[in-house]
Order: structure tokens, then C-alpha cells, then sequence
């Protein structure tokens, strides 16, 4: 059953086997796999229940619905926004698809630095192989493809640059676009239409609208989830405490560490909260003498990998599309009046390519009062080197698939008319306020590892230092991992879940 905290009794007070902490892709999928063991499930989640015809694609209705803090997070500096869902499903609701494996030389090197015995390569190849049967990933066919992606493949192949299609995890779509805005047509392959239907059916219970303030542990064990139920207003409607003898916290890689630290769970490592990447990205939008219509179609199915390498010595820039609905777009843009009303009359015409960092800066994450969290982040001098190549390279590439100007979307504003003055992009000012990165995959800030010297949880996500305990979502990760993460997070979230069920 799914229930919404503040149509409920308060104070509410339940107890179950298993404790399930977010609804995402790793909560989902922990608690699919600990009720279908015939554990008694409860998973609590801050954002609401809702279905595809509650997916209105309106960006003023939708970005509220689905995004943390109303898509106005950032780093505590203000320089990165921060984008990250909230909901039963989590940010699969409005993600777009993306599915690629951790690369092997990432994983080796994980293995080498941090152990993992219980999660060598044939066994997460085997995670891998039962998700992408699970949720039905496939390449995206190229006929499918919108002229925005032909754009990038253009531009790759003018340049004679790597790049390639990419795979997804949609049946049945109808190429609406609003894939950011929650899919309506329910063609997302996601953990709310994939995942807790499973759970219900096996007896889990959603709770929404419910957010968890603590852990309660006594003599090295977990014992109970304090959380609030949160009305309308974000304001707490009353007390929720679920007693548990195993929880798992899937509250996201800035959620998770706030919470652990708010609880005052012990690491002796002193890394929890401590490595948060958050594979931050650089835009370049180029005008183009016809119409692109962006907006129009699948959003991301091609990808430019030229640039990213895993080892020490290669570049480390991700291409791919990146475009936004029109309230998204005007906020991006900078300008006032007139000069802003310019930029925006062009919408039809602009193509956008981001270029995301698989960064090795380390930012903090803090608990801000009962239940926020701060992020403390900015590139190291090394990362900002690679941002500036990877904006010079979007640049490159739109100029090499036909456009006219390219526009920066620094401060100030910077269009560039010719290849050639690209080398102006080298010069821009790495600061807040000088130009605005977005990341929109937080990652790695309660890494795994088999020390518990230098880990706060094992590669089965199980606490070293809490009996009961587990995290299951992108925190595990040791480093960034320069792919999307949803295909990750779900694999990792089957092992922490068998891991939970043999409990």
C-alpha cells in the first residue's frame, strides 16, 4: 500500500523488519528485493505519490513536484545548482533514460584502492545484466533520434570525433519531450512504474510526504527512524517513528550523509560527507540558421566521448545535448530586458551541448537544521582547466555542425562568431558569479569500501560500525564515475538489498 503521511493519524507509530529511507532508484530497489525475501517493508518518503496523469508538462507545476527544494538547490557558495528529485520513484521520474555501465578501468581501480571483495566484475556484471533485463534497456533506434542529437553527430563527425548512440530505459514512447517534467504517457521504465509495484505486491509500505529527522541506535544497533510527515506548506504535520532492527538509507548522496551525520552515527574514517562529486557541467548554445526545435523528441541520445578518458593523463569532458523547456531556458540566459528578450526570440533556432566533468574535486555535505542539508563544493584548479576545455569543445562542435554564433552564458555574456575565437574562452573567470555550473548527479559522499579504517560501509553498502545498518544509493560510489548513474545505483541497490534480505 502507498500512503500519504499527513492524511494519517498522528502521532503515527509502526515497526517492520526492514526500514527503507527514500524511494528512489536504490530505495526502490532495496525494498522490492527485502519484501520480496518476505521481509515486513516500510519505506518513507519526503516528496509525494504521483502517477503519470498527475504529469501535467508544466515546468511551473512539475519542477516543484519533482525536484528537491523546488529545483533551487545549490552549493552553499551559490556556483553550482544542484538538481535532484524527490518523489516515490525518486529522480527516475525525471530523468532522461541514460544508461551506461561503471567503465571497467574505473571499476578495476576501485578494487585495487578500496577492496570490494563482494563486488568483483563478474559479479556486477551479473547486477548489470539482470536491471537491463529488468528494465528493458535498449539502444535508442536512430530514426528516433531529433534533429538536436543529429546536430552533435554532425558536429562529431565534422571533427572527427568519437561519439555514439546511447541506450535508455523507455518502452513505448511517444518522443513528447518532456521527459524532464515527468512522463505522462508512462513509457518511462523507471523505479515507480518498474519497482514499487513489485514491492506493494509484496507486501512494502510507501509512506509520503514523510521525512526522516534521525536514527535512533543504542550499544552499536540500530533500533527506529524518527521522521515528520510535511504538509503543503513543507512544515511539520506531526510525529513518525518506525522501529526497525535493519535500515537502509537511499536519501540520495547529499540526503544520506546529512542524516547520518544528524543522527551521529560513528566513522572512525572520518570520510563520511567528506568526497561528494557531483560531475558538475558547462553549457554552449549555438544559433543555427533553421529551426531545431530542441524541445521536440527523445532529449539525449547521442553522446561525444572523445574527451573523457579514465586514466590519469586524458581529458575527462562527457558531450551531450542539453535543453530546457522555456522557463528553464530564460533562467539560464543571462541579460536583462531587451538583450534577454533577444536570446529568448531565438529559442526555436539554439542548440545546446553540455560538456560534464567526471571531476576529482571533493566537496563536503552538512546537516542544516532538522532536516536540510548544505553543500560545500567548487572545482579545484585542475577541474575549472578541464571545464574551460570542455566548453571550448562544445563550442567547437556547434560551430562544426553549422552555427551561426555561439553563445557562453557567462557573466558577462560572451558570443563567439567564429572557430577562431574560441581561444577567448580560456580567458573566462572561474568563480561564482562569472559563470553557473548545474550538476545533476550527485555522487560518492559515503564511499564503499572494504577498510573500515577508511570506509564507512563495505561493498555490500552494510555499516562497519552499525549493526542494522545500509546505505544503498550514489554515495557508495569511491569516486565520480563520468557515466550517468541510475543504471549504478539500481545494481548497487540489488546487491544492498540481497545483502539486507540475508539478514
Amino acid at each position: 500500500m502507498i500512503y500519504d503521511a499527513t492524511t494519517m493519524r498522528l502521532p503515527l507509530a509502526l515497526s517492520a523488519d526492514v526500514c527503507v529511507i527514500g524511494a528512489g532508484a536504490g530505495g526502490a530497489m532495496a525494498a522490492m528485493v527485502a519484501a520480496e525475501a518476505k521481509k515486513r517493508v516500510v519505506v518513507i518518503e519526503p516528496g509525494a505519490f504521483l502517477t503519470p496523469a498527475d504529469m501535467r508538462q508544466r515546468e511551473d507545476a512539475m519542477i516543484p513536484a519533482l525536484y528537491a527544494d523546488a529545483g533551487a538547490r545549490t552549493s552553499s557558495n551559490r556556483g553550482v545548482k544542484i538538481l535532484q528529485g524527490k518523489g516515490v520513484g525518486g529522480s527516475t521520474l525525471h530523468n532522461l533514460n541514460l544508461c551506461k555501465r561503471i567503465p571497467s578501468a574505473l571499476h578495476e581501480r576501485w578494487q585495487k584502492e578500496r577492496g570490494l571483495e563482494t563486488l568483483d566484475a563478474l559479479t556486477l556484471d551479473g547486477l548489470y545484466s539482470e536491471v537491463e533485463a529488468l528494465l528493458a534497456v535498449s539502444p535508442v533506434p536512430r530514426a528516433a533520434w531529433n534533429d538536436h542529437n543529429r546536430l552533435l553527430e554532425a558536429g562529431c563527425r565534422a571533427l572527427g570525433w568519437r561519439g555514439g548512440g546511447l541506450r535508455h530505459n523507455r518502452t513505448g514512447c511517444l518522443g513528447s519531450g518532456f521527459c524532464e517534467l515527468g512522463c505522462a504517457y508512462d513509457a518511462k521504465n523507471n523505479a515507480a512504474k518498474i519497482l514499487v509495484p513489485r514491492a506493494v505486491d509484496a507486501g512494502a509500505v510507501f509512506i509520503t510526504r514523510c521525512q526522516a529527522v534521525a536514527i535512533e541506535h543504542a550499544n552499536g544497533r540500530v533500533a527506529a527512524v524518527e521522521a515528520i510527515a510535511i504538509d503543503a506548506k513543507g512544515e511539520s504535520a506531526g510525529r513518525v517513528r518506525i522501529e526497525a532492527p535493519r535500515i537502509c538509507v537511499s536519501a540520495s548522496a547529499t540526503g544520506t550523509p546529512a542524516l547520518l551525520a544528524r543522527s551521529r552515527i560513528p566513522d572512525p574514517s572520518g570520510s563520511t560527507g567528506r568526497t561528494l562529486r557531483l560531475h558538475p557541467s558547462v553549457v554552449a548554445a549555438g544559433e543555427f540558421a533553421e529551426p531545431v526545435n530542441a524541445w521536440r523528441g527523445i532529449p539525449q541520445t547521442y553522446e561525444c566521448t572523445e574527451h573523457l578518458s579514465f586514466d590519469e593523463a586524458g581529458h575527462r569532458s562527457w558531450i551531450v545535448p542539453a535543453f530546457a523547456h522555456p522557463i528553464g531556458t530564460a533562467t539560464l540566459l543571462p541579460g536583462l530586458g531587451a538583450e534577454h528578450a533577444a536570446l529568448m526570440r531565438h529559442y526555436d533556432r539554439i542548440a545546446v551541448f553540455t560538456a560534464m566533468l567526471h571531476d576529482r574535486s571533493q566537496g563536503t555535505v552538512r546537516a542544516d537544521g532538522k532536516t536540510g542539508v548544505a553543500v560545500d563544493y567548487w572545482p579545484d584548479a585542475a577541474d575549472q582547466a578541464e571545464l574551460r576545455f570542455g566548453l571550448a569543445a562544445c563550442a567547437r562542435l556547434l560551430f562544426a555542425a553549422g552555427a551561426q554564433r555561439v553563445i557562453v552564458p557567462t557573466f558577462p555574456l560572451r558570443v563567439l562568431h567564429r572557430p577562431e575565437d574560441l581561444a577567448e574562452l580560456e580567458r573566462i573567470p572561474f568563480e561564482p558569479g562569472a559563470i553557473d555550473l548545474t550538476a545533476v548527479h550527485p555522487m560518492g559522499s559515503v564511499a564503499m569500501g572494504d577498510d573500515p579504517k577508511s570506509a564507512a560501509v563495505d561493498s555490500q553498502g552494510k555499516h562497519h560500525h552499525v549493526e542494522g545498518l545500509w546505505i544503498a544509493d550514489a554515495s557508495l560510489f569511491p569516486s565520480s564515475i563520468g557515466v550517468p548513474p541510475q543504471l549504478s545505483v539500481y545494481a548497487l541497490a540489488l546487491h544492498v538489498g540481497r545483502s539486507i534480505a540475508a539478514h
